[in-house]
């Protein structure tokens, strides 16, 4: 019996637009992952899932300041002058978080009842100084501080603009 050969599918014809589509949204992927929009998305996602429930996640608790700092840069991570208290919040501790694309040194500060993230950025980041916005419930503030870009996370707008003004008073 002669064999016959079944034309070309259409799944071949696409392929290559299908190859170019595919590269168009890796770059656009890696072009916005530096944006403040999704900067302030993937630390807005972190600090809820870090502050979810009862139970702070810190890998060091500290409100000392020299010893938070030493973990993190021993670690790798240099960050700016940390405060030990910002108004009513005091330093309660920290730890790493993985965020969407990079990894983040995520200090704590809180009170009885609020609580505020600082991230320490690693990573691409296209920031402009005291970028600002909202997803859901939360403030997010980016701004550059000792030349690290720091992403500033809370629930209340005033502890986020008070913990921006300490990371600005400190920036040497």
């Amino acid at each position: 019996m002669p064999r016959t050969t079944s034309p070309p599918h259409s799944r071949a014809a696409l392929h290559p637009a299908l190859v170019a589509l595919l590269l168009l949204l890796a770059a656009a992927l890696v072009w916005a992952r530096g944006t403040p929009p999704f900067l302030g998305w993937e630390v807005a996602r972190d600090h809820d899932h870090c502050l979810r429930g009862t139970r702070l996640r810190a890998r060091l608790w500290t409100s000392e300041p020299a010893e938070a700092r030493e973990w993190l840069e021993s670690r790798g991570t240099p960050v700016p002058p940390l405060p030990a208290r910002v108004g009513e919040l005091t330093l309660i501790g920290v730890r790493y978080c993985p965020l969407a694309d990079r990894i983040a040194a995520h200090v704590f500060y809180g009170s009885e009842r609020r609580r505020v993230s600082v991230f320490v950025l690693s990573g691409p980041a296209r920031v402009a100084d005291g970028w600002r916005g909202e997803f859901g419930e939360l403030n997010v503030r980016l701004l550059r501080s000792a030349g690290r870009t720091l992403a500033i996370v809370g629930a209340s707008r005033s502890d986020v603009d008070a913990v921006t003004r300490a990371f600005r008073s400190s920036d040497a």
